[in-house]
């Protein structure tokens, strides 16, 4: 018997997860310490809590799209954050209600009150198995609820950015610009009494000030704090953004320690490109006795039409195989939009397959050596690369 092996090199899911409410009760609350009452009161009406889980496999081998009611290989927990120790939450624990499976699997009913001034931690834990490859995703992301002090107002942190932003390199703008607004009621505070603090989620899942790594070149602080502009060319596969507000009435925020009670926003960018056609314009039928080369054309589109300049993040690969009894042996023979490819794969008898594929080259990236420096031109400008 002859066997032939084929083996799969599938690429990494991207596992994205966003947390929303799921009814009209909101995710915070306030206390009224004269009438010694909470609005809206979760002991009456739970708060319903809802993680979305998602996966987008770039092979386009899995379909896109949530994957909580996936029993076989979804699976998640909560569990609780109170001054510095975390605890899962059991089914036993009357504060809270979970969904352990189905569609709203994860889900969270809230049933107790957070203190004033204190806010119910919480932390979402999941795992997802691929069920290409076996392998194991895990993803951890932190949920807050807030409870103000109604008699003495708290002020509120605004962006102006959504809570997840998705960011397609071949069709939006590559710079974003965020502005943070700290409101008391529907007023504005005062520029004097207001300090924004901006920082960035690190590989070891820590927040540190934006310019306090030398990597930060994709975000840049205005010269007043106001607001930060992101470059969503440069940042990667994601960045998540971080504002957090000093206030003080007194007109001191400098002096203002920040804590887990301090307003804070945090918005999440995903680069993401869609799911792409492509094909190949301009080859002949039939070649004439003596041709050496052709120059095809590569055409590539979305759901919106063609691609404009899609060498900017895209390389179309050209391979080629001579055609005969048997499997086909490709081998790659150009790279290019429109590349010059060589007729020398075809046989006389039986010609030969030529074949095209379409390759996200992936962010931009800083170039650095073996020893972790990073390359910079004469100016201290950091060099690039695709």
């Amino acid at each position: 018997m002859k066997t032939r092996r084929f083996d799969f090199n599938f690429r990494p899911l991207q596992m994205n997860v966003s947390i929303t409410t799921d009814s009209s009760v909101p995710d915070s609350q306030t206390y009224d310490a004269d009438e010694k009452a909470y609005s809206p009161d979760y002991t009456i009406t739970p708060c319903v809590i809802q993680p979305h889980v998602s996966r987008l496999d770039r092979d386009g081998y899995l379909s896109s799209g949530e994957v909580n009611g996936d029993s076989s290989r979804f699976s998640c927990k909560w569990s609780e954050l109170k001054n510095g120790v975390e605890t899962e939450i059991a089914d036993t624990n009357t504060d809270y209600q979970i969904s352990r499976s189905g569609n709203d699997c994860g889900r969270i009913l809230v049933k107790k009150n957070a203190k004033p001034q204190v806010p119910i931690n919480l932390v979402f834990y999941c795992e997802y198995i691929d069920p290409r490859t076996g392998q194991i995703y895990r993803i951890k992301k932190p949920y807050q609820i807030p409870c103000h002090n109604e008699t003495t107002f708290i002020p509120q942190l605004f962006l102006d950015a959504a809570d997840q932003t998705i960011y397609n390199p071949l069709k939006d703008v590559d710079k974003q610009k965020v502005t943070a607004s700290l409101r008391l009621g529907d007023k504005e505070c005062e520029d004097s009494k207001r300090l924004f603090v901006w920082e960035i989620l690190r590989d070891d899942n820590t927040w540190s000030a934006v310019g306090s790594d030398e990597m930060d070149y994709d975000v840049e602080v205005a010269s007043d704090g106001l607001s930060v502009t992101v470059d969503r060319s440069l940042m990667g596969d994601k960045l998540f953004l971080r504002c957090r507000a000093r206030y003080s009435r007194d007109g001191n925020p400098s002096s203002v320690v920040l804590d887990d009670a301090s307003p804070t926003k945090v918005v999440c960018f995903v680069r993401r490109v869609p799911k792409l056609d492509y094909d190949m314009l301009g080859v002949p039928s039939n070649l004439p006795n003596g041709t050496l080369e052709f120059k095809p054309q590569a055409y590539i589109t979305d759901t919106n039409g063609e691609i404009e300049n899609p060498e900017t993040y895209l390389l179309p690969v050209w391979s080629a195989a001579t055609n005969g009894s048997g499997s086909l042996s490709f081998s790659i023979v150009a790279t290019g939009m429109s590349p010059i490819i060589a007729t020398k794969p075809m046989s006389v008898a039986n010609g030969a397959v030529y074949g095209i594929d379409i390759y996200d080259v992936g962010p931009i990236a800083v170039i650095e050596d073996s020893d972790n420096a990073l390359f910079v031109d004469d100016d201290g400008n950091f060099i690039t690369i695709k």
